[in-house]
């Protein structure tokens, strides 16, 4: 009996050494499908990544483009520094306080009817004119800062000098 019991545990031994080796084959298998699994999805997001560094990468090279390219051309006429709008508000504002003494004639060459108007308020319409601002910000801006009895007649003057310039 001591022969079989040495044979029965040889099989045993065997047998669970068999079972070792099917289970670590089945968990070499599912690593493996595992790893498969994460290295397409490494494989995925790396896409995704390279796109997103290439759209980047474009959106870089038009900005660049952008601000390379010259710009538009501007009509010398028109081209005022911001320092020098400064100093005409300036000027005009100056001017605005300043009425004409009876019996002098109005410093502009406009219509007679319209020589009530201040030349400040004359003046920084026809800047807002050249500047190409929009007729109702002109007129927003002398109702505001002009006690006008027809800024129409005034706007209506300016923009035509204006579209006349053109």
């Amino acid at each position: 009996m001591a022969e079989r019991s040495a044979a029965e545990q040889v099989k045993a031994l065997v047998e669970a050494a068999e079972r070792e080796a099917r289970e670590s084959r089945e968990a070499v298998q599912r690593v493996a499908a595992r790893a498969d699994e994460l290295s397409r999805r490494v494989d995925e997001l790396a896409a995704g990544v390279a796109e997103a560094v290439a759209a980047l990468k474009q959106e870089i090279e038009s900005l660049r483009s952008a601000s390379e390219a010259p710009p538009a051309e501007e009509d010398p006429g028109t081209r005022v520094e911001a320092a020098a709008d400064d100093e005409l508000i300036a000027q005009a504002e100056a001017v605005a306080g300043r009425r004409p003494k009876t019996g002098e004639a109005p410093a502009s060459d406009a219509p007679a009817d319209a020589s009530a108007v201040p030349e400040g308020a004359r003046l920084l319409a026809l800047k807002m004119a050249f500047d190409g601002r929009p007729r109702e910000d002109t007129a927003a801006y002398l109702r505001e800062n002009f006690e006008l009895e027809d800024p129409e007649a005034l706007l209506d003057e300016v923009y035509a000098r204006a579209e006349a310039r053109k």
